[in-house]
């Protein structure tokens, strides 16, 4: 007997329409749409699907949406995580998501990424807040090949990398001089 497993393009092409739009069908709640989303695109090599019907504007967000029906899929399989996310959630149950706070989900252990919600739901962080303060430190290594890499690449000494850094890092911080540099640089 052989079973065969038809990806409904129609379907997943409705919901990312519905995605796209920050709406959710009738009758659904954003997890119930989230986890029957990631059903739909779970085989599909989403990003590259996107790419080939030109959502490339909106890939981060159906791709969130992706995640966050992987791990409440994840979530609602392992008992010891519904229990741990419903003692963590101030109603006692899983918390219901929506299209601000999946920005926080990444490819990492579907419990951190629940951490991280659950922060966001305290209200006392910002989605980029969050997203700045767990992103891994560099090692040694890495440090050392990047600044190799720039030092190359922009025929740059020592000093004049030390000089860019410290620079460049104030124009992060400020975002009136990032904009008049990328006003200057078009």
């Amino acid at each position: 007997m052989e079973i065969k497993i038809m990806t409904d393009f129609e379907k997943i092409n409705f919901m990312i329409e519905t995605i796209e739009e920050n709406r959710i069908p009738e009758g659904k709640t954003f997890n119930e749409f989230s986890m029957e989303f990631f059903q739909e695109v779970k085989l599909l090599p989403l990003s590259k699907y996107l790419r080939s019907i030109g959502k490339n504007k909106r890939l981060p967000k159906i791709m969130n949406m992706r995640k966050a029906g992987e791990v409440l899929t994840d979530t609602y399989a392992d008992s010891d995580l519904v229990s741990f996310v419903k003692r963590k959630s101030k109603q006692g149950q899983i918390p219901e998501l929506d299209y601000q706070s999946i920005m926080l989900l990444r490819r990492i252990d579907v419990k951190d990424n629940w951490e991280k919600i659950f922060r966001f739901f305290r209200g006392s962080e910002t989605v980029a807040e969050i997203n700045s303060t767990t992103r891994p430190e560099l090692l040694p290594q890495e440090i050392e090949m990047l600044e190799n890499f720039l030092k190359e690449k922009l025929h740059l000494s020592e000093k004049e990398l030390d000089w860019l850094l410290e620079k460049f890092r104030k124009i992060l911080t400020e975002k009136e001089l990032l904009r008049a540099i990328r006003k200057l640089a078009k």
